[in-house]
């Protein structure tokens, strides 16, 4: 059993305020200050160069990420966000006219703009409609044609937390020959993932929400599967496979994701994204989801026993660390909290909510009793 009040130690934010907005962007720890504090010193006063270093704690952090993800470090590339990440995707496929790519009309756009930009290339883009907030996979399958290639899909929905049946998608996109991506922006970190059991070709993530990353800072999975059909669209020095060896630019990629990491990284970012990393998994990426669902149990079971309707699916194979509800006077209840220093986010006319693991219940009381003041 993990112990909460130690961790929440960490988030230094919590003397002054409730923040309650994980799925916008997450505060950085304590932990990640002082790793950070300590890079700043060293580059300032004794490594400044730094550069062998910095290879080293690329290569740490990708066997972070592979741990968190159950995935092979030689499968990650390092991004600096999601739509740099499905970027590597969208461009890097060999795509002919008259292929189809199927989305959902329901997603963050940065799960949709890298394939809309394909239509100069002839490439056909198709969605699915969602149910009042809700994707179907039988939807999905009956949207498949024979020209489709590739269907992406967030894990989790930006707006009201929908979590998607990823195990059922994949095995469908296997069945019909589709490459299936993933916008984990929303999942990982919150939820467990393993690239193996969820049978995944693509994942692509930005680091700044539920990871607690510093934004700037994301990865991508790439599936040995798929990996040979992906060109880097982008490359640079670091693509190849001796870098080092300079004047020999006729030298092959290399043999790993890292062919997709084109220059010089974020490497400060990294070495934060290392420390909150070793944090969560020290927790364990299932005492995480259990402590984020509790709490998103107990905000929905508050939220309906107070009358308010929710925007979020309640069944548990579809909920994630978010919950969304209607309020009349939505924008002036997101004004409301913010003035009493709870920080929510106001989406499309519905107030969400995303409590992450050091949350606790103290935290959900203090908001419900303003929502239910103000109401």
């Amino acid at each position: 059993m993990a112990d909460w009040e130690k961790y929440r130690r960490y988030f230094p934010h919590l003397s002054g305020q409730v923040y309650l907005n994980h799925a916008a962007i997450s505060p950085v720890s304590s932990l990640a200050r002082e790793v950070v504090n300590e890079f700043l010193s060293r580059r300032m006063e004794k490594n400044i160069e730094y550069w062998p270093d910095a290879l080293e704690q690329k290569q740490r952090l990708k066997k972070l990420i592979g741990k968190l993800i159950n995935a092979a470090p030689q499968n990650i590339a390092l991004t600096p966000n999601t739509s740099s990440g499905l970027n590597i995707l969208a461009l890097g496929l060999n795509w002919k006219k008259g292929d189809r790519i199927l989305l959902n009309d329901f997603e963050f756009p940065s799960n949709v703009i890298p394939f809309l930009n394909l239509r100069r290339w002839g490439v056909e883009v198709d969605f699915v409609s969602h149910r009042q907030g809700r994707l179907a996979v039988e939807d999905f399958a009956a949207k498949i044609q024979p020209e489709t290639r590739l269907l992406s899909i967030s894990f989790v929905e930006f707006l009201n937390g929908f979590r998607n049946d990823l195990l059922r998608l994949s095995t469908l996109c296997r069945e019909r020959n589709v490459i299936f991506a993933v916008d984990a922006i929303q999942g990982v970190g919150a939820l467990e993932m393993d690239m193996e059991k969820m049978g995944i070709d693509f994942l692509a993530t930005g680091g700044h929400k539920w990871l607690m990353w510093p934004a700037g800072t994301g990865f991508v999975y790439i599936s040995p599967q798929i990996f040979n059909l992906l060109h880097p669209a982008l490359a640079g020095w670091l693509s190849l496979q001796t870098p080092w060896n300079f004047f020999d630019y006729h030298q092959p990629f290399a043999p790993d994701a890292s062919r997709f990491e084109p220059g010089s990284f974020n490497t400060m970012g990294l070495v934060a994204a290392a420390a909150s990393l070793e944090m969560m998994l020290k927790i364990g990426p299932a005492a995480i989801e259990k402590k984020i669902l509790k709490n998103t149990d107990y905000l929905i079971g508050k939220l309906r026993e107070a009358g308010f309707r929710l925007s979020t699916d309640p069944r548990p194979k579809h909920r994630s660390g978010i919950v969304s509800f209607y309020h009349p006077r939505a924008e002036e209840l997101f004004n409301f909290l913010k003035n009493h220093r709870i920080t929510v986010s106001l989406r499309e006319g519905v107030i969400r909510v995303s409590p992450h693991f050091y949350n606790n219940q103290e935290d959900l009381d203090r908001f419900l009793e303003l929502v239910n003041r103000f109401s």
